[in-house]
């Protein structure tokens, strides 16, 4: 049995990790074998994105945008695709559509950001949780927000992105401003019509 891989999309403090914890556990309590993962890895180039999201090293765009393709190809070696051929279900908090969103709304042009994403296999379903930038920056006090985080015009910016990529990607978009079971229903009802 080959198993299937979820990818979960969204502004900062738009749910993903939530969501995925709360998919994962029903997942399992539905006899499923399921990983959850997340972008930027904990690998090498995983902990240089993150000392650059936390301000501590300034990195340019485009190169930022390369870590970032790098990162994803070890992560896809080394735990996605192993698991999807044990049958489990990968759950990834962030994957390509992230590097389009951020990097695009950074100023970079979109064919480069998927030509240098383009060996990265597509997920059997990817959403995006949709959530007002406001909203979205309120669920955390600021000593939690990383460079990018703080900057509301970015994240409006990359929330335009989502939805514009969204669209042509033919990406499933879920509310998520909504009460969390309801957000996580919806959530339920698209992973179930893919298993």
């Amino acid at each position: 049995m080959k198993g299937k891989f979820i990818s979960i999309e969204g502004i900062d403090r738009c749910g993903k990790s939530t969501h995925a914890k709360l998919l994962g556990r029903w997942l399992r309590s539905q006899g499923y074998e399921v990983v959850l993962t997340d972008e930027p890895t904990d690998g090498a180039m995983g902990r240089v994105i993150k000392r650059a999201l936390k301000g501590e090293i300034k990195v340019p765009t485009d190169i930022e945008a390369l870590l970032f393709a790098a990162d994803r190809v070890q992560h896809i070696s080394n735990l996605i695709l192993p698991a999807l051929k044990d049958g489990k279900i990968v759950i990834s908090e962030r994957y390509v559509h992230s590097s389009l969103a951020y990097q695009s709304a950074r100023g970079l042009p979109l064919d480069w950001i998927r030509k240098i994403n383009k060996y990265a296999p597509r997920p059997d379903l990817t959403i995006l949780i949709d959530v007002p930038t406001r909203a979205a920056f309120s669920r955390a006090r600021s000593s939690e927000l990383d460079e990018f985080e703080k900057n509301i015009a970015l994240q409006e910016s990359v929330r335009r992105s989502y939805l514009r990529i969204a669209k042509q990607d033919r990406l499933k978009v879920v509310k998520g401003s909504r009460p969390r079971d309801e957000v996580q229903a919806d959530l339920r009802k698209l992973v179930s019509a893919v298993l």
